[in-house]
């Protein structure tokens, strides 16, 4: 038996409704933002496995990773979509009492799949600037630190909003008293805010000392910049909660804070493949490439004395070059063949004949 939803006039010959907005039934916004947010996610999912496939064959760790966040992601959507559909984002004067503690019981199980499926799509951004580095170097060591503190951070909170309120029926909040509630998901809020800054940091100090204009590297780190809008939807997430009902009426009270954490969630999962789409944006400009995709990188910008990053250069420059000098071959770096999106390394290789006259 699912909530009592208060009954609205229909026109003869339509259907209901699928969910409507009263003011003791907020479920709809939940609803929509969940759907939307599958479906971004499940789009950025499709563009990240056509890159792979046909742009860039390259399917590393990272790709994995966020594969595996964006599968929790679904599942916790569905939990969400489920729940709303027993009451969630209705008063609770309209749900009834075995439907109040499902609902606890998904809305606790789904804050589980939404940590792992941040944290997740948060480590795949730090592997991926991680194989853009080289062995040994200070920027590779504060990757694999950054990666590192995510799982530490994923165990951490993962035990502090599990003994949440009552230990031995965790899930409760309607009539329970849960000091400090808020303030753990506040904390867990401003760690990932610092590691989203971290990931971006350590993009920023591979490409510091790189000796070209500064529009180039802008092409660069925009990609992985705009991932930190989702600290802006953390802030709104953190500002919408509302404590004064989260022990009377949190099945309707905390609906614009479920519908910040779908958006939160659902734009950390999409901005994760971003860094990979720019070459799919590149090779769809049809007067660039002419219609064409490629299956690599090509062009160089010198980043040190060993790495480069790719920039922006006619197809034809692609293959090889033979002349009466020699040919010019463009293969990744041999470390991180994975990386051909922005590594690349140029051995030329020329080769000079001499041929001798023959005197009589």
């Amino acid at each position: 038996m699912s909530a009592i939803r208060p009954m609205t006039a229909v026109p003869p010959g339509q259907y209901p409704p699928f969910a409507t907005v009263t003011d003791e039934d907020h479920s709809a916004w939940i609803i929509i933002a969940t759907a939307l947010g599958v479906s971004f996610a499940f789009v950025a999912l499709a563009t990240r496995i056509f890159i792979r496939k046909f742009v860039n064959p390259a399917w590393a760790l990272d790709d994995t990773v966020l594969g595996l966040a964006t599968g929790i992601f679904f599942v916790q959507s569905s939990i969400i979509l489920v729940a709303c559909s027993d009451g969630l984002g209705t008063s609770v004067e309209l749900v009834p009492l075995p439907m109040q503690l499902k609902i606890q019981k998904l809305y606790y199980a789904s804050n589980f799949f939404y940590l792992y499926a941040l944290d997740l799509s948060k480590l795949s951004s730090i592997l991926f600037v991680r194989r853009l580095t080289f062995p040994g170097t200070s920027v590779r060591r504060f990757t694999t630190l950054l990666a590192i503190l995510v799982l530490i951070s994923t165990v951490v909170f993962t035990l502090a909003i599990g003994l949440q309120c009552e230990l031995a029926q965790p899930w409760i909040i309607l009539h329970q008293r849960c000091p400090g509630w808020f303030e753990r998901w506040e904390s867990q809020a401003i760690v990932s805010s610092l590691l989203e800054i971290g990931t971006l940091a350590a993009l920023v100090w591979l490409i510091r000392d790189l000796q070209q204009p500064r529009q180039m590297k802008a092409e660069v780190i925009v990609p992985f910049a705009l991932r930190l809008i989702i600290i802006i939807a953390t802030g709104l997430r953190l500002n919408s909660f509302n404590g004064r009902v989260l022990s009377t009426n949190p099945t309707l009270g905390e609906a614009k804070y479920i519908c910040w954490t779908q958006a939160e969630l659902s734009y950390s999962v999409i901005s994760a493949t971003f860094p990979t789409a720019r070459r799919l944006v590149l090779d769809l400009i049809t007067y660039y490439n002419g219609g064409q995709f490629t299956d690599g990188v090509s062009g160089a910008v010198s980043l040190g004395d060993t790495i480069h990053l790719s920039t922006l250069s006619p197809r034809r420059r692609r293959h090889s070059a033979a002349a009466n000098l020699g040919s010019v071959h463009d293969e990744p770096l041999g470390a991180h063949h994975d990386s051909q999106e922005m590594i690349i390394r140029k051995d030329i290789l020329v080769e000079v004949k001499h041929e001798n006259e023959m005197s009589e």
